[in-house]
């Protein structure tokens, strides 16, 4: 049986790999807006607003997308890892108990 301390532990962990995948598709799509936003008005002299926000907007949100797909992926792989790498321990372990029963008969 796992402790609370471990299941408290996996929870954080879950909670971080939730934020670490939001707030880059957030700051995607915002830094997007953000160089948008700075092309049309400092650059253009507001000639070409609000389309270069729009388009840069949209890079953006492509960008985000394809963030929370990569980061999606490598958190369910390392997932996968180390849940075949407890598996392993507590087959392993499952056998040592296993042997010390037949050693104590």
């Amino acid at each position: 049986m796992s402790s609370i301390k471990e299941e408290l532990a996996l929870h954080f962990r879950s909670l971080s790999t939730a934020t670490t995948i939001a707030l880059s598709v957030v700051f995607s799509v915002f830094a997007g807006v953000i160089c948008g936003y700075y092309l049309d008005t400092r650059l253009f002299s507001g000639r070409t607003y609000p389309w270069l926000t729009v388009v840069c907007f949209l890079f953006g949100l492509a960008g985000g997308v394809k963030n929370f797909f990569i980061l999606s992926r490598r958190f369910s792989k390392e997932a996968d890892e180390a849940g075949k790498k407890d598996k392993r321990e507590a087959e392993r372990a499952g056998k040592r108990d296993d042997s010390q029963k037949h050693s104590q008969r």
